[in-house]
């Protein structure tokens, strides 16, 4: 098992250095973050883990045959002493040994152990649904943290831009103190502005190293040439219609939809831990004296035993309290996945909307920024206007760009917060061109590896049953 774990770690290990050292386009980043996410593959993991809950509730559907190899060795004390020697005592010591082959079959149990298997397929099933959530989370994630990324190098671009135009400033109003057109207040006031730029340039840089973290974390590479992000997904022209789809495909309503179905069977089962249990076993035992040539033991024996739990201490009434009240708990959280997703919906839509409609806006303050700015500089080089009114206007300007770069971003991170919201944002559905993780392989590799024994036809008649159940 060990040798196996290894080899999967440096295939990992292969993997992860085939991949390109940066992610430039925004489909690199999710692409890759699909396929290494640590989150996502202990997920994966998980969820192998709980299919194996199936095969070890359809074994007790499935017969028993277990052998047993006793050796006895017996002295018999009531026999004459025979010895050699007064210091070699015997007592004619005989050494038996008798080898058992046992085979149970269980009959009838009321149905629980039915109900229990098909407990655990809703558990599966659930935590399928557990790793699409958790998929949307690590590729929402990768979404947010590129257009930071993209959005705080913006910033630095836009704060190395204004300490560039502000030591302009600083070098004209030192220029124009010399030949006394300004005083030394507008030589310190543009000079004061110039170190309160220099010292955004410090934040913003800080923060673009926070945002670099955050991508390092979720893709797995640090950031570097990150391209221009592709248009986003289309999404519903009304917030009705992506909440119809949400309360369908959304993998929060349907893992709790899941687990409900799954309570209800658990407490189904535990209602029936009262009736009788009916089981069939054949034995067949052989033995002999050791040394000996000829069988001393050879039966071979069939029965049927029934047994029934009368009084357990009060176990059997608790457990089936416990279980009707987790079922309740499970019921209550179908509701309250409903409510959470259409909470989301409504929110993500209106980021959405709040954003598209303030890009609009944004251009045109940029616009009329840029031309104020022109403008009042130009007046303070002819004296109609003081040097504070020129570095108002420049922060003025800086403000209005800083705005419509959030803008832009909180659009499109509100696009892709609709879409998860919705249920479809997927590896899948986004069409990353990576191989999709597929439960369904390990289910089948698990169910032909117990089910094996029953050969082809076996299976495939379980199969053709579980389709005639679910219709």
């Amino acid at each position: 098992m060990f040798g196996r774990l290894k080899r999967t770690g440096i295939a990992v290990a292969i993997s992860l250095s085939a991949l390109p050292s940066h992610a430039t386009t925004l489909a690199d980043a999710l692409a890759q973050a699909y396929q290494t996410n640590p989150q996502l593959l202990a997920q994966q993991a998980a969820l192998r883990a709980t299919d194996e809950g199936v095969i070890s509730a359809r074994a007790n559907l499935l017969p028993t045959l277990s052998q047993t190899l006793t050796v006895n060795r017996t002295t018999d004390y009531n026999t004459p002493k025979v010895s050699p020697s007064p210091l070699l005592p015997s007592r004619n010591p005989t050494t038996f040994w008798n080898h058992n082959t046992q085979l149970t079959i269980q009959l009838f149990d009321g149905g629980a152990d039915r109900l229990g298997v098909e407990a655990a397929r809703m558990t599966v099933l659930a935590g399928r649904q557990a790793l699409r959530e958790l998929e949307q989370v690590i590729l929402f994630n990768t979404v947010q943290a590129f257009m930071n990324v993209r959005r705080d190098q913006q910033f630095v671009r836009l704060a190395r831009n204004n300490v560039r135009v502000l030591g302009e400033q600083v070098r004209a109003a030192k220029d124009r103190f010399a030949v006394g057109e300004v005083t030394r207040t507008d030589v310190a006031q543009a000079e004061a502005r110039l170190a309160a730029a220099r010292s955004q340039l410090e934040t913003n840089l800080g923060n673009l190293r926070f945002s670099e973290s955050a991508y390092t974390a979720v893709v797995g590479t640090p950031p570097r040439d990150l391209r221009n992000p592709p248009p986003a997904p289309v999404l519903p022209n009304s917030a009705d219609k992506a909440e119809a789809v949400a309360l369908r495909k959304h993998p929060r309503i349907m893992q709790a939809q899941f687990n409900a179905k799954a309570a209800e069977l658990t407490a189904q089962a535990t209602t029936k831990n009262r009736h009788p249990t009916i089981s069939g076993q054949l034995d067949y035992d052989f033995g002999a004296r050791a040394g000996g040539n000829e069988l001393s033991t050879d039966e071979l024996s069939a029965s049927i035993v029934g047994q029934w739990t009368l009084y357990q201490g009060g176990r059997l009434d608790s457990n089936r309290r416990r279980d009707v009240a987790l079922l309740q708990q499970a019921l209550s959280n179908v509701q309250q996945s409903g409510y959470l997703t259409r909470q989301g919906l409504r929110d993500a839509y209106t980021n959405w909307q709040v954003a598209s409609a303030s890009i609009q806006s944004n251009r045109e303050q940029v616009r009329a920024a840029q031309v104020a700015f022109d403008g009042v500089r130009e007046e303070a080089k002819l004296g109609a206007r003081t040097t504070l009114d020129a570095l108002d206007a420049e922060q003025e300007l800086l403000s209005a760009r800083s705005q419509l770069v959030t803008a832009i971003r909180d659009q499109y991170v509100a696009q892709y917060q609709v879409l998860a919201e919705m249920g479809l944002l997927t590896a899948e559905h986004l069409g990353l061109g990576v191989p999709i993780y597929n439960p369904d392989v390990n289910t089948a590799a698990s169910n032909h590896q117990q089910l094996g024994i029953l050969g082809d036809k076996r299976i495939k008649l379980l199969e053709k049953l579980k389709k005639r159940k679910g219709d």
